[in-house]
């Protein structure tokens, strides 16, 4: 039955294929936003009204709506959710109400701190390459809601699903035929209460298989090698197959990694890596969660198969993507823009040939610089922070004894001064590293805005351009 149904955060990709979806439905769709600017576009605009920033309050809107929905991006923690259900309103997730609209598809749900939308494309692009039709969707690729909306378009395909911790806090009843978690680490902290907490709402996706499904996990994360949920953890009665990969030493239940060629259990050798797009240890790690859920939902692979599967993976953009130029080949620029969290940073530094210059700032998520610091002072790094964060990045850097930075008002600036200082140093070889660990919304609208831009920078000097308009 159509109902009014106030959706928060509407803007964006997600927030527009979902308020598509409510109007399908004959709902009448009433959209906040905290940007009043991203109003959801190509809609019916009878079945649409927007609710001001200052209209936001239960008593104004008591009698407005009977459902409450929302995008990952929401807190549940928010005063007017809480407020609406004292007053008995209904209160519904995005993953939620689409949740038995996918009940059909075949899905693998990616979740971790980091390496979740590497993980997904690998994913699907493995599956591609195998002869089936697959897609990378959820928290990454396409939305949960255009799925939902289109499901004749994509029937038939797996679904690739990368899941935040966000939505993975209320995902309904979404079933999945594998789930995959990838690991953990402090990261919206100004969210989540503790670790211990937001570790649980990613816990979640183990809950979401279907009944003889595996769940593919990180061994750190295994019940006594974690220091996490002591005495009570997650697994402890949990019934479904359990496939464990040890992330440090690239070993998984059906593959391993000998030097930089994947060699399967039973049969040997497969491919060496080395020759593909895929570089760095953390990504050979996140190739055998990739492959451990393939394999769970396809059985086994042919050697021969996934040889040239392998061969034709592409990386992810924003994630330590090599950006090509020819006016300094000694400097090495690499666009990891999608390390939103100091051990996404940390991990790229540990793929990173010295001496680095990295790229730091954006808006906090409530984490401490220290060990990054710590590991910058380590390396004889040099750092240029930048944004809003900028103060409190260099204030732990400097508690730390790291001093070997300089502070900007943008990353425009930050680039050319790191390789003015390069050229002034006359380094034979070093590297410019866009590693933020932190999000982007201060000064751009996504990491992914924040990396073209980066990628625009480097582009611009085989053009001769000094300064971009």
């Amino acid at each position: 039955m159509p109902e009014r149904v106030l959706l928060l955060g509407a803007g964006g990709k997600t927030g527009e294929s979902y308020a598509r979806l409510l109007q399908s439905h004959g709902h009448h769709v009433l959209w906040y936003d905290k940007n009043p600017q991203q109003m959801p576009k190509n809609l019916d605009a009878s079945l649409l009204t927007h609710v001001p920033h200052d209209a936001l309050d239960m008593e104004l809107l008591r009698d407005e709506f009977t459902l409450l929905t929302l995008t990952p991006g929401v807190p549940l923690a928010q005063p007017f959710i809480a407020a609406a259900r004292a007053a008995g309103k209904r209160v519904i997730s995005e993953v939620a109400y689409t949740a038995p609209y996918l009940s059909g598809f075949r899905i693998i749900g990616i979740t971790g701190t980091d390496g979740k939308s590497t993980t997904t494309t690998l994913v699907a692009q493995i599956l591609r390459a195998l002869g089936h039709a697959a897609i990378e969707c959820g928290n990454f690729g396409i939305p949960l809601s255009e799925i939902a909306l289109e499901k004749q378009r994509f029937e038939g395909k797996i679904l690739a699903c990368e899941l935040s911790s966000y939505q993975l806090e209320e995902p309904g009843e979404l079933k999945l035929d594998a789930a995959v978690f990838l690991n953990l680490a402090p990261d919206h902290l100004n969210r989540y209460r503790s670790v211990e907490e937001y570790g649980l709402a990613k816990w979640n996706i183990a809950h979401r298989l279907r009944t003889g499904a595996p769940l593919i996990v990180a061994d750190k994360l295994t019940e006594g090698k974690t220091p996490y949920w002591l005495g009570a953890h997650p697994l402890a009665a949990f019934q479904n197959p359990v496939l464990v990969v040890e992330d440090e030493k690239l070993v998984s239940p059906h593959f391993y990694f000998d030097g930089s060629w994947l060699v399967r259990s039973q049969s040997g050798k497969i491919a060496d890596i080395a020759t593909s797009a895929i570089a760095g240890r953390h990504n050979y790690s996140n190739l055998l969660f990739a492959l451990e859920a393939v394999r769970a939902l396809i059985g086994e692979l042919p050697a021969d198969k996934l040889a040239v599967a392998l061969g034709s993976l592409r990386p992810l953009a924003h994630r330590f993507e090599v950006i090509p130029q020819k006016v300094f080949p000694q400097i090495t620029f690499i666009n990891d823009s999608k390390a939103t969290t100091t051990q996404a940073t940390l991990t790229a530094l540990k793929n990173t040939r010295a001496p680095v210059f990295i790229f730091l700032g954006g808006q906090g998520k409530g984490e401490r610089y220290t060990e990054l610091g710590e590991t910058l002072k380590n390396m004889g790094a040099h750092a240029c922070i930048y944004g809003e964060c900028k103060n409190d990045m260099a204030a732990d850097f400097q508690a730390v004894g790291f001093t070997a930075f300089t502070l900007h008002e943008n990353l425009f600036k930050a680039f050319h001064t790191a390789k003015r200082m390069v050229m002034q140093r006359k380094y034979d070889q070093a590297t410019l590293l866009l590693s933020p660990a932190v999000t982007s919304w201060d000064q751009f609208k996504s990491f992914e805005e924040r990396g073209d831009h980066f990628r625009a920078l480097v582009e611009s000097l085989d053009k001769g351009v000094s300064e971009l308009p």
